[in-house]
C-alpha cells in the first residue's frame, strides 16, 4: 500500500509529544520512512524534548522507606515546590520545540514542492523544444521530398539565366514544370550587391514584366518561386532595398528564355 505524500503538521507535533494513537503513529512512521530529511528533524525534536524533560525532572530522594513515605504524605498535604520560573521555562521550551519543528517541516515541504515544480517546468520546456525541432525536421523533409520530386520529373525543364555585362559570371538555374506548375530557382553564381539593394525576379509575359518577388537566397540554395503560365523569359534586375513595382532594365543582372 502506498504511503502518504502529505501529513498535517499538527499530527507531527502530537507524534513528537507521544500522544498519537497507534493508527496515527503508523501513518506518521510511513510518511517519515518516505521523507528521511523530515524524519531526522522529528528525531532531533524528540531528543531535544527528552533532554529538556530530564533536565527539569524532580529526582526522588534516596532515603529509607519510612522517610520516603513521610515525604510522600508531606507532599500530599502541600503543593509541589516548583517555582513559577521553572514552569514558565518549561512551557517556553515546549513552545520553542513546537515552533522549531513546525518551521523546519514547513520549510522542507516548501523546498520539496518548489524543486518538483522547477523540475516539471524544465521538463515541459525540453519537451516543447523537442516538439518544435521535430516539426521543423518534418517540414524540411517534406520540402526536400517535394523539391526532389520536381527535379527528377521528366516534365521539369532546366532553364539557365546567364549574366549580363553588369555580372558576366552570373548563373542561375530555374527548374520549371508546366504539368505540376512548380518552379524552383538555384543561384549558382551571382556577384555581391550593395547592402541598400535587392535582386528582383521578373517574368516576361506577352511583353509585360510581372513581379515574381525579391530574391532572398544565398548561393547553391534551392528556393521556390511563383509559377506562371505563358512566360517567355525570366529576368533578374538590381533594385532598391525591398524591390520595385517596375523593373530597372538598365540594371539587368541576368536573364534567360523559357523553352
Amino acid at each position: 500500500m502506498a504511503g502518504k505524500t502529505h501529513i498535517e503538521p499538527a499530527l507531527l507535533e502530537q507524534y513528537i509529544l507521544g500522544v498519537t494513537t497507534e493508527e496515527e503513529s503508523r501513518a506518521v512512521e510511513v510518511y517519515l520512512a518516505q521523507n528521511p530529511a523530515i524524519a531526522k528533524e522529528i528525531k532531533d525534536s524528540q531528543s531535544t524534548l527528552k533532554n529538556f524533560a530530564m533536565e527539569y525532572a524532580i529526582k526522588l530522594p534516596k532515603k529509607p522507606k519510612g522517610k520516603v513515605l513521610k515525604s510522600v504524605k508531606s507532599i500530599q498535604q502541600t503543593e509541589p515546590a516548583i517555582s513559577p520560573k521553572i514552569k514558565r521555562n518549561w512551557l517556553a521550551g515546549i513552545a520553542a520545540i513546537f515552533a522549531l519543528g513546525f518551521g523546519l517541516m514547513t520549510f522542507l515541504l516548501y523546498q520539496q514542492q518548489s524543486n518538483l515544480v522547477n523540475k516539471i517546468g524544465a521538463l515541459e520546456n525540453k519537451i516543447n523544444q523537442l516538439e518544435n525541432n521535430n516539426t521543423q525536421l518534418i517540414n524540411q523533409k517534406e520540402q526536400i521530398n517535394q523539391q526532389f520530386t520536381v527535379l527528377k520529373d521528366v516534365n521539369t525543364n532546366h532553364v539557365h539565366l546567364h549574366g549580363s555585362n553588369l555580372s558576366p559570371k552570373a548563373l542561375i538555374v530555374v527548374y520549371w514544370n508546366k504539368i505540376d506548375e512548380h518552379a524552383y530557382l538555384n543561384v549558382v553564381d551571382l556577384p555581391e550587391i550593395p547592402a541598400d539593394k535587392s535582386l528582383q525576379l521578373w517574368a516576361d509575359v506577352a511583353g509585360e514584366m510581372i513581379n515574381m518577388g525579391v530574391l532572398e537566397t544565398g548561393k547553391d540554395e534551392l528556393i521556390k518561386v511563383p509559377y506562371m503560365p505563358n512566360v517567355e523569359s525570366l529576368n533578374i534586375t538590381l533594385e532598391p532595398k525591398g524591390g520595385s513595382k517596375t523593373p530597372n532594365v538598365a540594371q539587368l543582372y541576368a536573364n534567360g528564355k523559357m523553352l
